[in-house]
């Protein structure tokens, strides 16, 4: 079960973004953005069956007045979400995007018990998407994005091993695509602006000769899962070394 905590964030903030924040924080509306988490999560939409969520997320967009796009995204069951807000004036596209699928457990339905949100998908990531709709309706309430534009694209077929990935590539092939994105998924106290990024390796390990039982083979055959051990534990060193590597930035 997922948790989705509703607060805002009281901790500082750099000087030159002290302004906005005081600006957009009183048209942040709690009870909508709740609403909204809630209508997503309490429609089921494990991996490969997300469409009726997409068409909820839609409808939700389509009644606060923003113009829906539907990209199949090679996905027919359940074509994508896509909006686009524009500022009117040129500048870069940022992307917001979020899945709309859910790891196949059973269903739990969303409830709300001391202003903590729970229910399937709430933190993974359907809080997310609702967040992103809020930011849709604030800027365009406020008209604070200076120039450029917002893309908000949301998808099925993200969660392991039953999702490939593919319709979320299949929209970027499409155009579905901003200069930067912003993916606001899990619970976090702070905005992650630089990131080392992902790698997905699939690692092959053989031995000479024909494939057979151990017991025909004998004791002196080498060992391909003892060699899979040995990569697991060198790629867990590396996570090790890697983690103690900061990057530039304030702490």
């Amino acid at each position: 079960m997922a948790r989705f905590v509703l607060a805002r964030y009281d901790g500082p903030v750099m000087d030159e973004t002290a302004e906005w924040v005081q600006r957009l924080a009183p048209t942040i509306q709690i009870d909508r953005l709740l609403d909204t988490a809630i209508q997503l999560i309490e429609v089921p939409s494990p991996t490969r069956d997300a469409g009726a969520a997409a068409d909820r997320l839609a409808g939700i967009l389509e009644h606060d007045g923003f113009d829906v796009e539907r990209p199949v995204g090679d996905w027919p069951q359940a074509p994508a979400v896509a909006v686009r807000y524009d500022s009117g004036h040129p500048g870069p596209v940022l992307q917001f995007d979020g899945h709309l699928d859910t790891v196949h457990l059973p269903f739990v339905p969303p409830r709300v018990t001391d202003g903590v949100l729970t229910g399937s998908g709430a933190a993974d990531m359907k809080g997310g998407v609702a967040a992103m709709c809020e930011v849709l309706r604030v800027l365009r309430q406020t008209g604070a994005l200076p120039r450029g534009s917002i893309l908000m694209t949301a998808h099925d077929l993200h969660e392991a091993p039953w999702g490939d990935g593919r319709q979320l590539n299949a929209i970027i092939r499409a155009g579905y695509v901003g200069d930067a994105v912003l993916i606001p998924e899990y619970l976090a106290d702070r905005l992650a602006v630089t990131g080392r990024g992902m790698a997905v390796l699939r690692v092959r390990i053989t031995r000479q000769g024909a494939a057979m039982h151990e017991v025909l083979g004998g004791l002196d055959q080498p060992s391909v899962i003892t060699a899979g051990a040995r990569l697991i534990g060198r790629l867990a060193e590396l996570d090790r070394t890697l983690a103690q590597q900061v990057g530039p930035g304030p702490e």
